[in-house]
């Protein structure tokens, strides 16, 4: 499983590592960190402490002889292309860190297409709704066009309930052993949301698919709820229940 994080140099960001550390403990997944700045042709310097601090949080959450990431050693930055720079850390399992040039949106997308991963999860601001730097609705763009689950943390807090969006018939098993540890770390009510295009067809096999995974949590002791919605109310759907 691998599981990339969206991250800047904000408090936001600083607040979902112990969520990361929590979800990397209970599935030993391979980590990527990826910061992305607007320019230049090197890795600004704020971002690069930024995400060797944040590895390091990460870190201190496993004692030394049971991390599967490999220890801090002296590698540095190698340029993978232009505007794009890697650092990889190999043990049990990988642990990278990525900063690349451009928009965050655009980036995340395309570095979560790139390895494959199984999740993004990314931090928001809350004083004026989800923004990313001053930046209005940037989580809830990765979230539409990514190519794998994501998880966006508004608040740092106990979650009393998981909401999981399904927009598609067909969902990977790590997907859904990904909501399974959600639900599992935050003792939360799960509630899964289908989402109804404009399309005939294709209703009746997201509606199938929404009684499957109600049989597939409740099997595992997780209770669940079922709610179906149009395509178009999907985006107020979610304001309203970040709130």
């Amino acid at each position: 499983m691998k599981i990339l994080v969206a991250l800047d140099t904000k408090d936001y960001s600083r607040k979902i590592l112990k969520n990361v550390a929590r979800l990397a403990e209970n599935t030993l997944a391979d980590i990527i960190f990826l910061g992305v700045q607007e320019g230049g042709t090197k890795p600004a310097k704020s971002m690069e402490k930024a995400l060797l601090k944040y590895q390091q949080d990460v870190y201190s959450h496993f004692s030394p002889d049971e991390s599967p990431y490999a220890d801090f050693s002296s590698q540095k930055w190698q340029e993978k292309g232009p505007g794009d720079w890697i650092m990889t850390f190999k043990g049990m399992k990988e642990f990278r860190l990525r900063i690349r040039t451009g928009s965050v949106a655009k980036q995340t997308i395309a570095v979560a297409a790139e390895v494959e991963s199984d999740l993004i999860v990314i931090g928001c601001g809350s004083k004026f709704g989800c923004e990313w730097d001053g930046e209005m609705n940037v989580p809830l763009r990765i979230a539409k066009d990514a190519p794998c689950s994501v998880l966006i943390v508004k608040h740092v807090q106990k979650a009393g309930e998981i909401v999981s969006i399904l927009d598609q018939s067909v969902v990977s098993q790590d997907s859904l052993e990904m909501v399974n540890q959600l639900v599992t770390l935050h003792d939360a009510g799960l509630k899964i949301v289908g989402v109804k295009e404009k399309k005939g067809g294709k209703e009746d096999k997201i509606e199938k698919r929404m009684v499957d995974l109600l049989k597939y949590y409740n099997d595992r002791g997780i209770s669940a709820w079922i709610k179906l919605l149009d395509s178009k109310d999907v985006k107020d759907y979610v304001t309203h229940s970040s709130r």
